[in-house]
């Protein structure tokens, strides 16, 4: 459905205090500041997106710069804190900083660090460099994206220019983004929640804590579906070991019974043909229970399921392993997806990367723990 609103500074002010956006006092605060600068505000615009700076003048929304004006890490919290003030309170973030840690191979890694609602959340990030000033702009995306009510708050954040660098954004219900699509805005991101408030009652940084943590924090049928997959975990491995395993396979748990069970795989199935046609093995499963085990007794880490109704996104709807660190640091993997990797590549070598990128992650977040340490 099209609106016959005009693209005017005035049409645009009359949208967005229908839609509720915007008061009527706002409205006219900002028309008066367009107003001051000679701008007609009944002048018709060709692209409706090049109104958008009116939303800063009624001190709404934030603008996601091209360039920062000082130092990164001001960049990020000037742009959070102004991402947080949208939702009125409901979010409030501090504790912005930028943590440089050297990693494994001697390299300086970055990470944004900030507190949501008192909750520590990280982000990888990369830099051409301090002077240039530019930010990461993935990791500013998932930001915003982090600091959007949820809960039982529908709105998201919604890009309404065309092109993301200085882009103006708002909070939106469903409703009022489909008001400002249907006024002729591009609307062409939105960025929802991915982060529940609440906090584990088990004492920070355990195993039961980040159990917990997941659980909050998970959907219903996340969690229906990781029950299910834990609950029969020791007498499916014993079933497992009884039907399918030599009598003198090591099971224990170590990186040598890794060896064994790759072993046992190959010569099981000669390629992912085999496997496709051998359907829902229970040899298979067994070794996937198992894989996954390992990385349990051998790290700090744990079992956890992310379900959704899109079939297409990765590393989704099956049982995942992932370090005991905040999902900033990596440190996961897909215990099926590495068996499927080594029956088709016949090497072990990306199963070992992969299940080591565990650890390594937890000692990225040790560091990281470290460095802001450190700095204060």
């Amino acid at each position: 459905m099209s609106d016959s609103t005009p693209h005017t500074l005035n049409g645009f002010a009359t949208t967005l205090v229908r839609l509720g956006i915007a008061t009527e006092e706002q409205a006219a605060a900002g028309l008066a500041e367009a107003a001051g600068i000679d701008m007609d505000l009944d002048e018709e615009f060709e692209d409706a997106d090049e109104l958008t700076f009116l939303v800063g003048e009624c001190g709404l929304g934030f603008q996601t710069p091209e360039k920062v004006g000082g130092d990164l890490e001001g960049g990020y919290e000037e742009l959070l804190t102004e991402a947080a003030a949208c939702s009125g309170g409901a979010v409030v973030v501090d504790d912005v900083e930028l943590v440089k840690v050297e990693n494994a191979d001697g390299e300086e890694d970055e990470y944004l660090h900030f507190r949501r609602n008192g909750r520590s959340i990280w982000h990888g990030t990369e830099h051409l460099s301090d002077s240039t000033r530019y930010m990461d702009w993935n990791a500013a995306m998932d930001a915003i994206g982090d600091i959007v009510p949820g809960n039982d708050d529908p709105r998201a954040f919604w890009q309404l220019d065309e092109d993301s660098y200085d882009a103006w954004w708002l909070l939106l219900t469903p409703e009022q983004a489909q008001g400002l699509e249907e006024f002729g805005l591009p609307m062409p991101v939105r960025l929802g929640n991915r982060v529940r408030d609440g906090k584990p009652t088990a004492e920070p940084e355990t195993p039961a804590w980040y159990v917990e943590d997941d659980r909050l924090h998970a959907s219903e049928e996340s969690r229906r579906r990781l029950d299910e997959w834990l609950a029969p975990m020791d007498a499916a491995l014993d079933r497992w070991r009884t039907a399918h395993l030599p009598g003198d396979f090591p099971f224990d748990y170590s990186p040598a019974s890794l060896t064994a069970l790759e072993r046992l795989v190959l010569d099981r199935f000669d390629g992912l043909a085999a496997l496709e046609a051998a359907g829902e093995d229970e040899f298979f499963e067994g070794a996937v229970r198992y894989v996954g085990q390992t990385a349990v007794r051998l790290w700090p880490c744990r079992w956890t399921y992310r379900h959704s109704d899109d079939d297409s996104s990765v590393f989704t709807n099956e049982p995942l392993i992932r370090s005991n660190t905040p999902d900033g640091f990596g440190g996961g993997f897909s215990p099926d997806y590495v068996l499927r990797t080594l029956v088709e590549l016949r090497t072990n070598s990306g199963m070992r990367e992969r299940m080591e990128s565990v650890g390594e992650g937890v000692e990225d977040y040790r560091k990281a723990l470290g460095a802001r340490t450190r700095g204060r």
